[in-house]
């Protein structure tokens, strides 16, 4: 009975582990468009292809969209 309490109880918080890791609301980040970039275009392709948020950055001579999203685990 002490070998089955113990092991439910380390399954518990094993369980509550995974979840916690899950909802930690890691960001990830892509490279949407890397040239010509347009707030208005760069802002609606992260939305649509990641659900996420993006804006142009100068990357040297260029201007690139930069999606930030949450990671999916």
């Amino acid at each position: 009975m002490t070998k089955a309490s113990i092991f439910a109880f380390f399954m518990i918080i094993f369980v509550f582990g995974m979840v916690i890791q899950e909802t930690q609301g890691q960001m990830c980040h892509a490279l949407g468009m890397e040239s010509n970039c347009n707030d208005g275009a760069c802002a609606n392709l992260c939305k649509l292809k990641w659900k996420g948020s993006g804006s142009c950055f100068s990357n040297q001579h260029v201007y690139s969209c930069l999606c930030n999203f949450p990671c999916k685990i």
